[in-house]
């Protein structure tokens, strides 16, 4: 009998029993541990969770359900135009990725104790809110033109691109008492916020015998990343904002009163609309947060002071990457006929920042909510569908998150983006002025070396004032011209027609009349074409076209939507939203974007714009927590630029992969399912291999078991083999 054997045959009947049913059930566990993939961590199967989705390659579609403007048709509308005009116009933009914003929310029954700024301890329990936002954006542009006359002509090729990604990731931890009192919060965080654009354009003129063929390419990026930002604020004094949710201002004993004993009915009318004033029935003044926008209606206003409260302390650390880059590349412009050096112009600026700190400021924040606001048919009270469960909540106009959560990251982002970007700020600001300088030629750091061998900066030299001790510095002489390479030359040579400097600098009168008799030449013939005409041509036409494609009405007029939020009076929790319009006028708006609210009707326009809520929220948010890059948010095989590439041609996408994996004609790059399976790249986990059943008689694609998954398998083995002996 094995070593292990022997061991367990000491053990009594009633621990091998338990040996029998533990042992293997946590070497199960572990294995599916090992096998299962990582992820962030969820919420509770009873998390209260709802959110948003939208994927943008339906943008065009949507503007046209909601305002019959059919932007396919508007290129064509220019194409048409153009062609009626006698010249060539092709052009086509691509809108792609996705956007998601997720709020999940639960209460852990576990009985903590945290310490207020006085030192002070309170048993509390703990409210988790955790944020998840995911925005990614591709988008392109681009456009050909072609016109000619005889011995005239202008061809202009036009690119543009923009790449924007938004990750945030935040986790808020309130601490409150079984009377819904909170005393504090705690907050992590990780974000990254990033905008690229690129933009290049050819243009060639020919007129009168001549030819101007610029090249032009822009870009720029700028980045902000938050690896890390942990902050902790703790009352002075316990909160009771969470009443905000529960009950109206004011609806205690019947009687409207604030923290200074008395509550105003406002009436709309009564705020200052440039500040935000009200003034109070014995002539004191009160800010009211929001100005109008608080109380679109009457509502009822229960002042504490300037709308925040003194709450206590709040400090952090955070780490911040901040990055830029800057690129100018022109060829072909006529920079050396006016004395220019183009070279000069083409640069490319880059660099990123790291940083780190801590902060501690005084907490003060606001809270309120709007009970008596109304989308009709949507107020009061209404019964939500969630999961099957039929949930009754208050409607009205509330945050969406915690206030304490939504001020806990204003503060908290604050010094954070103040440190990143006045950190690259201050380096951009070095690299531009350094650029400038050298355009305007004036550079700074330059040295001028006195005779005496003493160096003073380059721009003292003939400054009217000696600097050096042998005055050599104030020579000024007119006998000699010395070129910006540091040759010299005598004087009488400067601007005689001839380059007597290597580097050309002799020459500096600028552009000869022979020059602008050029360009006045060029314009004089183009004019003198049918140019004017054929762009007086296009113009009156597009404008009949563009008129009959853009319907007299919107199908959906958007000022007749309402916003409302839902939340639960017994948790104190917003558990969604809607947006409502009146689509048919009869005064009652339908359903939007929204949960399921008995008794009201859906709208008859039907958005991409996703809601979510309950398992349906959870399945989604559990399938982008993970996608932090911008690839994986707006995924490159849904961004169909393929029309573009024919528009556009090579010059498009240089570097052009040319694989074609399942040989059906299509490159994979233009390719939506590279490998011939029937699943699209975006939901193929290998895009590049055909998917096989299991009947299939090749290998099984079944994953190997991890490392932890072996040490699982041994560990079984080991238990099992005595068994088998006994």
């Amino acid at each position: 009998m094995t070593y292990f054997g022997a061991m367990l045959k000491e053990w009594s009947c009633s621990a091998k029993c338990m040996r029998d049913r533990l042992l293997p059930t946590l070497v199960c566990l572990i294995m599916l541990t090992s096998l299962a993939p990582t992820a962030s961590a969820m919420g509770p199967a009873d998390s209260s969770i709802w959110g948003l989705s939208y994927d943008w390659a339906h943008f065009e579609g949507d503007v046209q359900n909601m305002t019959g403007v059919d932007t396919n048709a508007a290129n064509e509308d220019l194409e048409e135009a153009a062609e009626y005009a006698g010249f060539t116009l092709e052009t086509d933009q691509v809108l792609s990725g996705s956007s998601h914003f997720y709020v999940e929310s639960w209460d852990e029954s576990d009985i903590v104790e945290i310490q207020d700024i006085h030192g002070v301890t309170h048993q509390v329990s703990k409210r988790v809110t955790e944020l998840t936002i995911r925005h990614g954006l591709l988008a392109d542009a681009g456009f050909t033109m072609a016109w000619n006359d005889d011995s005239e002509s202008i061809d202009v090729w036009y690119s543009a691109s923009q790449e924007i990604v938004l990750v945030v990731d935040a986790t808020y931890t309130e601490y409150v008492d079984s009377d819904m009192m909170v005393y504090g919060a705690d907050l992590e965080m990780t974000g990254e916020v990033s905008d690229s654009a690129d933009l290049s354009m050819n243009l060639q003129i020919i007129a009168a015998g001549e030819v101007e063929a610029p090249e032009i390419d822009l870009g720029y990026s700028l980045s902000m990343e938050i690896p890390s930002l942990v902050s902790q604020w703790r009352v002075d004094e316990p909160m009771d904002y969470l009443y905000d949710l529960i009950e109206p201002a004011g609806s205690d004993d019947g009687e409207d009163e604030g923290d200074d004993g008395e509550c105003y009915l406002v009436p709309k009318d009564y705020i200052a609309p440039e500040d935000g004033w009200f003034y109070g029935s014995s002539g004191e003044e009160y800010w009211v947060e929001g100005g109008e926008d608080m109380f679109p209606e009457d509502g009822t206003f229960c002042p504490d002071g300037d709308g925040r409260d003194a709450s206590g302390i709040i400090e952090g650390t955070y780490s911040t990457l901040t990055g830029y880059s800057l690129s100018v590349g022109m060829n072909g412009l006529p920079a050396e006929e006016f004395g220019i050096n183009l070279d000069v112009f083409n640069v490319q600026l880059s660099d990123s920042v790291p940083g780190q700190g801590t902060f501690s400021d005084d907490f003060e924040m606001g809270s309120g909510a709007i009970w008596d606001w109304e989308c009709p048919p949507i107020g009061g009270t209404e019964s939500l569908t969630i999961d099957n469960v039929t949930t009754e909540v208050q409607c009205g106009l509330a945050p969406p998150i915690s206030p304490g959560m939504a001020f806990m990251m204003g503060y908290s982002m604050i010094p954070a983006f103040d440190n990143g970007v006045s950190e690259l700020s201050s380096v951009m600001q070095q690299q531009v002025e350094s650029w400038i300088g050298e355009i305007s030629g004036e550079e700074e750091g330059g040295v001028f070396v006195c005779d005496s061998g003493e160096e003073i900066p380059a721009d003292w030299e003939n400054d009217g004032e000696v600097d050096c001790s042998d005055g050599s510095d104030e020579s000024d002489s007119s006998d000699t011209f010395t070129c910006d390479n540091g040759e010299v030359i005598p004087a009488d040579w400067e601007n005689d027609g001839e380059e007597d400097c290597s580097d050309g600098s002799d020459e500096n009168e600028g552009p000869s009349e022979d020059v602008f008799e050029k360009y006045i030449n060029m314009f004089e013939a183009l004019n003198n074409s049918n140019l004017p005409k054929t762009m007086e041509a296009f113009g009156e036409k597009l404008g009949e076209l563009v008129e009959d494609n853009v319907p007299s009405e919107p199908v959906m007029d958007l000022e007749d939507s309402c916003a409302i939020l839902f939340w639960n009076t017994d948790e104190s929790r917003v558990v969604g939203m809607a947006i409502l319009n009146d689509g048919d006028g009869d005064d009652s708006s339908e359903v939007l974007l929204g949960p399921s609210i008995f008794g009201v009707r859906e709208h008859n326009v039907d958005l991409n714009l996703e809601y979510h809520d309950g398992d349906d929220a959870r399945d989604v948010k559990a399938g982008i927590l993970g996608l932090t890059e911008l690839r994986e948010i707006a995924p490159e095989s849904k961004h169909d630029v393929e029309e573009l590439y024919n528009i556009l041609g090579p010059e498009f996408l240089p570097d052009l992969d040319q694989t074609d994996t399942d040989q059906d004609g299509i490159l994979d790059f233009f390719d939506e399912d590279d490998d011939g399976d029937g699943l699209f790249d975006w939901q193929d986990d290998d895009p590049l291999t055909p998917f096989r059943s299991p009947g299939d008689e090749e290998e099984d694609s079944v994953p190997g078991p991890g490392a932890l998954a072996i040490v699982s398998i041994l560990g079984a083995a080991a238990i099992l083999i005595p068994r088998r002996d006994e």
